[in-house]
């Protein structure tokens, strides 16, 4: 046997103001030079929350760094790279 609601399950809306914001990206100019080294940037940058994720192309002549974040951080992001030995610089957009 089932038994029905007496009064039907209303859920609240939610205000029009409140859209998302959207993500950050950032592109930096790196001179990580191996896959280990990307990887381990990338995943430090994840693990200290700075960043969701992260990228390096080691193709690119510069070792292009991308990253996405829910706000800007970039001067954190840097600090973090530069303290792992690395140099870096952020690319104009």
């Amino acid at each position: 046997m089932y038994l029905l609601a007496k009064r039907p399950v209303v859920f609240p809306k939610l205000p029009t103001s409140a859209s998302p914001t959207p993500p950050s990206i950032g592109v930096f100019k790196t001179n990580i030079g191996k896959r280990q080294e990307a990887n381990r940037v990338c995943n430090q940058l994840k693990i200290d929350g700075l960043v969701s994720r992260a990228t390096v192309d080691l193709s690119d002549c510069d070792r292009i760094l991308r990253t996405v974040s829910s706000c800007t951080k970039t001067a954190e992001i840097i600090l973090a790279v530069q303290s792992m030995g690395f140099s870096i610089e952020e690319l104009p957009d």
